[in-house]
């Protein structure tokens, strides 16, 4: 009864919500323009899907090993109506797609709030994504993520609805989401979960799975015999033979390259408790301690009381509350051994709409009923949530300042510095955990002999083409603890060069610390100062190796 006259009295006209959330969207447009580069061509994962989409304008949908071709296949239908040679062009073309896709689901997410709560409180739930900071920053880039996070709030909004027969448009999508994602796969595990937990008894609800189903096997069907072809398993994929090879480090080592991983095998040389530890309690720890610093910088005060208040939530319907806690706790559950060898955050973003909606919940809660000591008038409920999204949208643009605007002239001497590596250098040199060769690749693409619209999906195995034998570099992972033992390894592997950065990584940090103690390192002949070329912000030194002379320092 209680919901009914909140509701009723809460209610609000269709032109009311329209204008709200274009509103809403027009700040989320704003917020991401702030961090957005159009000065400088893609690199690194974006250079990736977007030369894969230009592949697939001139008919080459081979499958990659190690990534989806959904998200190519989409951003091609838009690629087909240019013909430009310059590489920025499509560049900028993928970068709007990504942008208009994280802002077109906005309206998804209202949607998908409308399951949960009034149209009032859908508004706070559009409002909090859209000014969610990490989900603006990254939409920018021509990532994966905006797409799949559409396709994932589409099957659960489908998911959750009453009608057994939306379980087939959900399964559809989560056709879609394998497409984009090669782990997507799990998401149809719990998708199933929940029709099971929430709808086995309702009508018909095995005939439109069924259907579900086999309209699902038929969307992922070219894919998996595209991988059979190609990689001689559907289920192919490159990584998948490095998880157990005990850290990310060692997962791109090329000590580890052509090599075979498993539980078993790494239980046998290095025991159960140890595996424990690496791949279970690392990965919890390491999941979850990412997943904390995601709720930054507004949601970390409400999503505990959500959590709180949806274990008796009234206002929502049970069903709908518990294959929310499925689709979080699963699908975080799934990335445990991934993040226990690499902790990257943006593989948890999908998961903001799932944590915007329990944090809305006392938001609702506290507004409609008030507490013990006093409760709100209805002009009092709207200045409330008026005044909740202006502070989040304060923090939302206080944290997105400590993006800053992307450094033009960092980003410009990084791709100099590119042109400049492509063009005097050549052989093996260490992988460094820095940004100074981010645009290497594209450097190559650019310079390939058949031009970049002649990559393949693939290009990252010849590079468009180039000729890599001859004046080609090649970066390459050694992994080890020390300066010494990287440069014994490497003789192994015909490492030829060393980047230090002025600031230490995470990784190999020890070989940062060459850039202000070269003299420490005889061995070492420095071929390049960013400095003294005139670099301001692009801090580095390469140094060439000399084998003799460190194999005389050893004796």
């Amino acid at each position: 009864m209680s919901q009914t006259i909140s509701t009723k009295n809460s209610a609000i006209s269709k032109k009311y919500v329209i204008v709200s959330l274009s509103i809403i969207a027009i700040i989320s447009i704003i917020l991401k323009l702030y961090t957005m580069d159009f000065t400088n061509p893609l690199h690194s994962d974006p250079l990736d899907y977007a030369l894969a989409a230009i592949s697939h304008t001139t008919g080459d949908f081979s499958q990659s090993s190690h990534r989806g071709i959904g998200w190519s296949i989409f951003v091609s239908f838009f690629y087909n109506f240019i013909n430009s040679d310059n590489f920025l062009v499509y560049s900028n073309t993928i970068r709007v797609i990504s942008s208009a896709i994280g802002v077109s689901t906005i309206f998804v997410v209202y949607l998908v709030g409308r399951k949960f709560f009034n149209e009032k409180y859908s508004l706070v739930v559009a409002a909090l994504f859209a000014f969610e900071p990490h989900l603006n920053y990254n939409s920018g880039f021509g990532l994966t993520e905006p797409f799949y996070h559409l396709a994932i709030l589409g099957a659960f909004y489908f998911a959750i609805s009453k009608n057994t027969k939306f379980i087939i448009p959900s399964l559809l999508l989560v056709g879609i989401i394998w497409w984009t994602r090669f782990n997507g796969i799990t998401f149809f595990i719990i998708l199933l979960i929940i029709f099971f937990v929430t709808k086995r008894n309702s009508p018909n609800f095995y005939r439109n799975l069924s259907i579900g189903i086999l309209l699902f096997l038929i969307i992922i069907a070219p894919m998996l015999f595209q991988r059979s072809v190609q990689f001689d398993d559907p289920l192919y994929f490159y990584y998948s033979q490095y998880v157990f090879s005990g850290s990310w480090e060692n997962a791109i080592s090329i000590e580890y390259e052509n090599t075979q991983s498993s539980a078993l095998q790494f239980i046998n040389e290095n025991g159960f408790p140890q595996f424990f530890k690496t791949y279970i309690l690392d990965g919890v720890y390491n999941t979850l301690s990412t997943l904390w610093t995601l709720t930054f910088p507004y949601l970390f005060i409400l999503v505990p009381f959500g959590i709180i208040f949806s274990f008796r939530a009234f206002d929502q319907e049970k069903n709908k509350i518990s294959a929310t806690w499925i689709m979080i706790i699963l699908s975080i559950g799934t990335l445990i051994i991934t993040f226990s060898l690499i902790p990257e955050k943006r593989y948890l973003y999908y998961i903001y709409p799932f944590l915007i909606i329990l944090s809305v919940i006392p938001i609702q809660r506290v507004t409609e009923y008030g507490l013990s000591t006093f409760s709100f008038t209805e002009k009092q409920k709207s200045t409330f949530l008026v005044i909740i999204l202006i502070i989040a949208l304060l923090l939302s643009i206080w944290f997105t300042t400590r993006y800053e605007p992307t450094d033009n002239l960092f980003e410009n001497e990084k791709y100099r510095f590119a042109q400049f590596a492509a063009t005097n250098l050549d052989g093996n040199i260490l992988r460094e955990f820095g940004e100074s060769l981010d645009y290497l690749s594209t450097v190559y693409v650019e310079k390939s002999p058949g031009g970049f619209k002649n990559c393949e999906v693939e290009f990252s195995k010849n590079l468009c083409n180039y000729d890599n034998e001859n004046g080609f570099l090649k970066r390459i992972t050694i992994t080890g603890d020390s300066v010494t033992e990287i440069i014994s390894k490497g003789q192994n592997y015909d490492l030829k060069y060393i980047i230090a950065n002025q600031k230490e990584n995470e990784f190999h940090g020890f070989i940062d610390k060459i850039y202000s103690n070269e003299k420490d390192y005889p061995y070492l002949n420095k071929i390049f100062d960013s400095e003294k070329d005139g670099y301001k912000k692009l801090k580095i030194k390469i140094f060439e190796i000399d084998y003799n002379k460190f194999i005389e320092s050893k004796n």
